[in-house]
């Protein structure tokens, strides 16, 4: 009986868990949950912005070094006359027009920079002077009759121009006209002379087209605006020079922005407004897409001598 007794007492107070007890712990771990859900929901938002940002100044410190570049050696080794077609070391084209269907997004500038700064080989020898052909040590083929017939030998001045009326790729030869206006060194730089034009396409790439025959190449992404100013040789600055040969200084406007517009709560139209540029006036109504705006002062250097 007292075994009986001792089992029924046991059994009496093995107490569980009611149906409220449950109720309470189940609401406070949701609040734990989502707390926790809602940390990451936010670290996460910030961590794909924060990745967005990064790219979107790393595409804008690239797209100004290439043009910085190139707009900096602009006229070098340029010959007398045009090069595909343009005449000037510096051409503009002032916020394109997108009803002309040129794939160049709508307010934009470009420019065209004829320079012959990149060096394609060395003279494999010597070369005198009225000779007609030149040997070079390698990239021959970099050289042909039509779009990249245009070379510039040590590029002092418009003496070293020249133009390829034939390749012979298996010998690396050049003939070239009009005939050596004087001696050459073994080891001297041989550069292909190109125009260049920079523009932003209509998918927002800034291209780089070498006027050759390949078109316009994309880049980098994510670029929203081009905007060039002009200092002129009278220390007048102008959107949009009336005499290109003028052109002394050029002020780059780059604006580059995230490829997704932020959606977060609280947000909406307060962040992402679009500045003008130059005389680019647009909407600065605030759309959610950061954008950062760099712009630099070029000198170029072969100009006004």
């Amino acid at each position: 009986m007292r075994f009986m007794h001792d089992l029924k007492k046991c059994t009496h107070e093995q107490k569980g868990f009611t149906l409220v007890e449950l109720m309470v712990v189940m609401v406070i771990f949701l609040f734990i949950v989502a707390g926790v859900f809602t940390a990451y929901l936010s670290q996460h938002h910030a961590s794909v912005i924060q990745s967005q940002v990064t790219d979107m100044q790393q595409n804008a410190r690239v797209a100004m070094d290439f043009l910085s570049k190139d707009i900096r050696m602009g006229g070098f080794g340029k010959p007398a006359g045009s090069v595909n077609g343009f005449s000037d070391s510096i051409t503009p084209a002032i916020n394109n027009d997108a009803t002309s269907g040129n794939n160049v997004l709508n307010g934009t500038d470009q420019i065209t920079v004829v320079t012959g700064y990149r060096q394609e080989s060395t003279l494999q020898s010597a070369a005198s002077v009225d000779s007609t052909s030149i040997t070079l040590v390698a990239n021959a083929d970099q050289f042909n009759t039509t779009t990249k017939r245009y070379v510039c030998i040590e590029g002092i001045g418009p003496i070293d121009n020249y133009q390829v009326t034939s390749v012979n790729t298996s010998t690396n030869t050049l003939t070239v006209s009009p005939a050596l206006h004087r001696a050459y060194q073994l080891g001297a730089p041989v550069l292909l002379v190109k125009a260049i034009t920079y523009s932003v396409n209509d998918a927002g790439f800034l291209t780089r087209n070498e006027n050759s025959g390949g078109g316009a190449q994309p880049v980098v992404p994510n670029i929203e605006d081009l905007q060039f100013a002009y200092q002129l040789n009278d220390d007048t600055w102008s959107n949009a020079p009336a005499v290109p040969g003028d052109i002394r200084t050029v002020r780059i406007n780059v604006l580059a922005r995230t490829p997704f517009a932020d959606h977060s709560p609280g947000q909406t139209g307060t962040i992402g407004q679009r500045p003008d540029i130059e005389d680019h006036d647009v909407n600065n109504a605030a759309d959610g897409f950061r954008r950062r705006l760099l712009s630099s002062v070029v000198e170029v250097r072969n100009l006004g001598f």
